[in-house]
């Protein structure tokens, strides 16, 4: 069994905090942000270069300071 990467908790870390942020979103929570952002985590979940996941998790980081 493959040790879990040490950028997993990170990553879940702030899709929590988008879902978090999102709760208050003007077009609805549940029907439109929760599904779309799973979709986009969803998107990048095969990713196997840290580099690459480091990149997502700055882009996500970037959104949420946009909220």
């Amino acid at each position: 069994m493959a040790a879990a990467s040490p950028l997993r908790h990170e990553v879940k870390r702030v899709y929590k905090e988008l879902l978090y942020l999102g709760r208050e979103y003007p077009l609805g929570f549940e029907n439109y942000f929760r599904p779309r952002l799973h979709k986009a985590f969803k998107a990048k979940s095969g990713l196997q270069d840290e580099d690459e996941i480091k990149k997502s998790i700055a882009q996500a980081e970037y959104v949420k300071k946009g909220q």
